[in-house]
Order: structure tokens, then C-alpha cells, then sequence
């Protein structure tokens, strides 16, 4: 009886034994089981959230278009989706597919964004099945967006356009300055509403033109001119016509008292004097015009800018912007701030026989249009004619505070929502370089003029187009503009002319458009 008693306990500490190792083994794969459905679960989330990552990187991408910020601007994406990163590579490569003429294939813009991503896992072992100590997970996501040009958006353009004395010479079959009025008259007619009548029904003019329905209201779309050579004009209250500076200048550069700044000198006073006579005035009043100190005063000032010295001949005249004497800082801090006629700075086109480069002395040689939707207005560049020298930063600084104006700074919040959505552009129409180049247009690109009035303007694009000339090769034209090697364009014939200001303002109101995941 006491054998079977030890037998039977003997027999079952040996089955508790077998049982403790078949408990171990179980134990492997049911916490390997346990693990993988942990982990596995973790893993399937982090792949799903890391998809979504990639979509979103790729849309907000492809959507602002920077290339060379994309990378970082899609990692931010996928450190903002996806948790407990230990490393990460994301590579987001830009594609862009120009529309083909005559096909079915539209211009876009893709983006392809490849994340990898690499996580600590929680449970990993040797003994147990698990994952990895580190596990690396991938995904992928392309957007595509296909710009819209003008559609519904309306535009403002101002051209600053060279009136120069170059703008006469003969090229492509014909003279520089009537091909420049033509192009600038053809894309009026194609902007601007040509068929205006008015709706008894709506109470209000309606634009009938057979394109209207696959743009927005023409109406709204306005055009403006700035002609420029050696400086802008403007008519004043007098009803005559002046040659007129945006610049600012220094108030105490190189004074000795007595004698006046260049901003108090009345310059108009002095442009029908001769450099002799400003000469001697400096020195004796009793050789001034009108014989008083405040005429030997200011004539201290004209001598040292335009370098009027004993030797200077009677006939000699000048050019009055002087580089040294120019407010670089100020000119572009008050740049919206038109300086006529309160500056001192302007004269008169007539009579003028100390200053050079103005011109013609008709009072119709050229004149600023405001923006406007009408093309009867901008068909005044017809009458207007070309002469004088070229200082292209004396256009586009009136060019900027004409497309300023545009703004209606509106306590109704609809109107001025119309116009924060428009396009604005302003095209520089140049057959030449500063003449006399007096590094003024560097100093002003310098102390960031275009980057100056791109924040005064939201959304301004700044397009330049060589007439006959290779603007593309001017340093400060290339510095103006965002993109230089889309921005500026050479052309050699009025189909040209034409075809490349499209092609700019196409370029200029290019919008976000419509983007899709693929």
C-alpha cells in the first residue's frame, strides 16, 4: 500500500515537471503571438498615419511649389503625423509638364514625395518572435496641380515702357517705338472689354465680348502706362508739362553754408540759365538773375551736383540725377509717396537750356495713363513719341505708385476683397541700358526697391522684356525680379513682343489651380 502511494506521488512530480516545460514552450509563441499583436498593431497605425503623412507632404508641396525648401517643408509633415520617430528620410522630387499645343496635354506641376521612416520597437528578442530592434516603414504619395491663368481672377498691369530716344531705331521691319504701341494696344483689346452695354435688368454695363464667359468680369480688368526716359512727366496745375524725379535726396551731403541742399534748390528756376552764368552767381550774387543771396545759395548746389566749374562752356547742359546726392534709404521707405509737384526736384520741358536727356520740349511727347478698363484710354499711346536718354528706375518707381493706386483701401469688405484676390503685375519694356548709366538703378535694387514694393503690394509680379536688347544679361533687372530665367525675356520682332508680354502675363497670373493626389 505505501509503494503505490510513493509510485503515485512520484508520477505526478514528474508530470508537474513535463507540464512546467510544456508551459514554458507554450509561453514562447503566445507571447510572440502577443507581441506581434501589440506591435503589429502599433505598426499598422504608424504605416496608415505615415500614408497620410505623404498625401498631405505631397499636396502642401505641390501646392506652394518652393523646390528647393520641399524636403524640409514635407518633413515637417510627416514629424507632425507620424509618433516616435528615431529617423527619417524624405525626398520630394518636382516634375513639370509644359502644355503641348493642339493636344489634350495641360501644363502641371507634380510632385512626388518617398518617405522612410525608422521606429524603436517595443518588444523585440532573439528567443521570442517579434519584430525587429528597429523597423523601417515607406510610403509614397504624387500630387499634381494644374495651374489656372486669370480665369477668375481679374488684373491690374502697369507697363513701364522706355520712350527713349533708341526706341526710333528700325528693327524687325519696323521702328522700335510703333511695335511697342501696337503690342501694348494688343493685349488691351484681348483684357479689356470691347462690347460694353448696358443691363436694364441688372442696372449696370456688362461686358458682351464673345470671350467674357471663360474669364472673369473684363470690366474689372485694368491697364495702366508709365513712359519713361530720362525721367517720368507729369502736368501740373499751371497746366504745364514737367520732367519729374521720384527720387529722394541727401539733405547735408558735401553743405557748406551758405548754401542750399538738392531738395531746396527750385531747379525749374535755373533751366533756361547757362553754365556761366551759374558759375559766376556762385561766387557774386550780383551775377545772378535776379541778383540775391538765396539765387548764390542755390547755385553753390547746382555747380557742385552737375560739376560746374571756370572751365565749363557756356553751351555745355547736364544731366541733373546725381548718384552721390540720391537718398537710396528714403527713396525706397517713401516710394508710394509720388514727389510731384511738392519736391523741388522737377522742371519744366520747355525752354530748357542747363539740363539734358528730357526730351522734346512738346508738352506732348509722352504722358502717364492711370489704370483704367478702357481701351479709348490706353489708344493715347498712339499720339505719344519717343526721345531724350534712359533711366528705366525713374519708370519704375512712378510704375509702382500707379499700380498702388490700384488699391481702394475699402471699408467694404467685398470690394476689398476683390481687390487683394487680383492680379497685379508690372511690366518693364526696356530696348536699353542707363543712359547715362549712373549706377542709381543699382543703388536702388540694392537697398531693395522691388523686394520693397513686393511687400507694398501683395501678390506684385515683376516681369521685364528686352526690346532688341539683352536684358537677361542686366545684373539689376536680373536682382528685381524673383525668378530671372523665367522673369526676363529678349525679344526682336513685334510677333515677338507680343507673343513674350502673353507669355509674362500668363507667367504673372498663374494660380494654385487645381491639385489632386494620384
Amino acid at each position: 500500500m505505501m509503494m503505490k502511494r510513493f509510485i503515485g506521488v512520484r508520477s505526478i512530480k514528474k508530470q508537474g515537471g513535463v507540464a512546467a516545460i510544456w508551459m514554458g514552450l507554450s509561453l514562447v509563441p503566445i507571447m510572440g503571438f502577443t507581441f506581434w499583436a501589440v506591435e503589429g498593431t502599433r505598426y499598422v497605425q504608424e504605416k496608415s498615419r505615415l500614408g497620410d503623412a505623404a498625401e498631405a507632404a505631397a499636396i502642401a508641396v505641390t501646392m506652394a511649389d518652393q523646390e528647393g525648401s520641399a524636403n524640409a517643408f514635407a518633413t515637417k509633415y510627416v514629424n507632425a503625423y507620424v509618433r516616435d520617430i528615431k529617423s527619417s528620410q524624405v525626398t520630394a522630387k518636382k516634375r513639370h509638364q509644359e502644355a503641348i499645343p493642339d493636344s489634350d496635354t495641360l501644363e502641371f506641376i507634380q510632385y512626388t514625395v518617398d518617405v522612410k521612416t525608422t521606429h524603436d520597437s517595443w518588444f523585440s528578442s532573439t528567443f521570442i518572435p517579434s519584430f525587429n530592434e528597429t523597423q523601417d516603414l515607406t510610403a509614397q504619395s504624387i500630387a499634381k496641380k494644374y495651374p489656372a491663368y486669370l480665369g477668375d481672377n481679374n488684373i491690374d498691369i502697369v507697363f513701364v515702357s522706355d520712350f527713349s530716344g533708341s526706341m526710333n531705331n528700325w528693327w524687325g521691319g519696323n521702328y522700335k517705338i510703333y511695335d511697342l504701341k501696337e503690342a501694348v494696344m494688343t493685349v488691351s483689346r484681348k483684357l479689356l472689354c470691347q462690347k460694353i452695354e448696358y443691363d436694364y435688368w441688372l442696372k449696370k454695363e456688362v461686358c458682351k465680348d464673345s470671350d467674357q464667359g471663360e474669364l472673369a468680369d473684363k470690366l474689372l480688368n485694368r491697364l495702366g502706362i508709365v513712359p519713361y526716359n530720362v525721367r517720368t512727366r507729369e502736368v501740373g496745375t499751371d497746366r504745364n508739362v514737367y520732367a519729374v524725379s521720384q527720387l529722394r535726396y541727401k539733405s547735408g551731403f558735401r553743405l557748406v553754408t551758405p548754401e542750399r541742399s538738392y531738395e531746396e534748390v527750385d531747379w525749374n528756376a535755373w533751366r533756361n540759365v547757362s553754365a556761366r552764368t551759374v558759375y559766376r552767381c556762385k561766387s557774386n550774387r550780383k551775377k545772378c538773375p535776379n541778383k540775391t543771396n538765396e539765387e548764390k545759395a542755390q547755385a553753390k548746389r547746382l555747380a557742385r551736383v552737375l560739376g560746374i566749374n571756370k572751365n565749363t562752356d557756356s553751351d555745355d547742359y547736364f544731366f541733373v540725377d546725381n548718384k552721390d546726392y540720391v537718398d537710396f534709404s528714403l527713396t525706397v521707405e517713401s516710394m508710394l509717396e509720388n514727389q510731384f509737384p511738392s519736391n523741388l526736384s522737377k522742371y519744366r520741358v520747355d525752354n530748357v537750356d542747363l539740363y539734358r536727356g528730357y526730351g522734346s520740349p512738346s508738352r506732348n511727347q509722352f504722358a502717364t495713363i492711370s489704370l483704367t478698363n478702357k481701351t479709348s484710354d490706353i489708344a493715347n499711346i498712339n499720339s505719344m513719341s519717343a526721345g531724350g536718354n534712359t533711366a528705366s528706375f525713374q519708370g519704375i518707381l512712378r510704375g509702382i505708385q500707379k499700380l498702388a493706386e490700384g488699391n481702394p483701401n475699402s471699408n467694404d469688405k467685398d470690394e476689398q476683397e476683390d481687390y487683394d484676390n487680383k492680379i497685379k503685375m508690372l511690366l518693364i519694356l526696356s530696348d536699353g541700358e542707363e543712359s547715362p548709366n549712373n549706377d542709381i538703378l543699382d543703388g536702388l535694387v540694392s537697398n531693395g526697391m522691388c523686394d520693397e514694393a513686393r511687400e507694398k503690394i501683395p501678390g506684385l509680379y515683376i516681369g521685364v522684356i528686352g526690346i532688341g536688347f539683352t536684358s537677361s544679361n542686366v545684373t539689376e533687372f536680373r536682382e528685381c525680379v524673383e525668378n530671372p530665367d523665367e522673369d526676363i525675356i529678349d525679344v526682336s520682332n513685334l510677333d515677338e513682343l507680343i507673343e513674350k508680354i502673353e507669355e509674362l502675363i500668363r507667367k504673372g497670373s498663374r494660380t494654385s489651380g487645381t491639385t489632386k493626389l494620384y
